[in-house]
C-alpha cells in the first residue's frame, strides 16, 4: 500500500501536457495530387480587383519549410464598403482541388477578418491550398497558397 501511494503522488506531481494536431490533408491526398498535372485554374466565377483582398500573416514566410505541427492565420480584407461573406468560403487542396472546406473551418477560429489554426498537420513535402472568399457586393477573391512542410 505504500508504494502505491508514493507512484500515485509521483504521478500527480507529473504535468502531462496533451498536444492535439488535426490532420488538415491526409497522406493519400497528398500522393494523390503530387501525382495529378499542375493545378487547374479554380471553378470560379472571374476574379475580381475589387474582390476582398486575402493575405497569409502567420507563419510569417511560407519561404520557409514548416514542421508539423504548425499554425496558420489567414485574413480577409473586404475593400469599397463591403463586408464578407463567409459562408462563400472554399479551401481546396493540391492539383486535384479536393474541397476540404468542412475539414479546415471544423477546425478554425474564425474572427471577424478572417481565420486561425493551430496545431495542422500535413505531410511532408510541397502543398498548395486554394483559398476564396466573396464579399456582400458579390466580389471574389482566390488565393493559392503554396508552403514545404519538413
Amino acid at each position: 500500500m505504500k508504494k502505491l501511494a508514493i507512484c500515485m503522488i509521483a504521478l500527480g506531481a507529473r504535468q502531462v501536457h496533451i498536444s492535439y494536431a488535426f490532420e488538415l490533408v491526409t497522406k493519400t491526398e497528398a500522393s494523390a495530387s503530387k501525382a495529378a498535372s499542375a493545378m487547374q485554374q479554380a471553378e470560379f466565377s472571374p476574379l475580381d480587383p475589387k474582390g476582398p483582398v486575402i493575405q497569409v500573416v502567420d507563419p510569417q514566410s511560407l519561404d520557409v519549410p514548416l514542421k508539423n505541427p504548425f499554425k496558420m492565420e489567414v485574413l480577409f480584407k473586404p475593400q469599397h464598403g463591403a463586408s464578407l461573406d463567409f459562408s462563400s468560403f472554399k479551401a481546396l487542396y493540391g492539383a486535384l482541388k479536393l474541397d476540404i472546406t468542412d475539414r479546415l473551418l471544423k477546425e478554425a477560429t474564425q474572427t471577424s477578418t478572417g481565420i486561425r489554426l493551430a496545431n495542422v498537420d500535413v505531410p511532408s513535402g510541397r502543398h498548395k491550398l486554394l483559398l476564396s472568399i466573396k464579399d456582400s457586393k458579390g466580389h471574389i477573391s482566390a488565393k493559392e497558397i503554396i508552403f514545404k512542410v519538413e
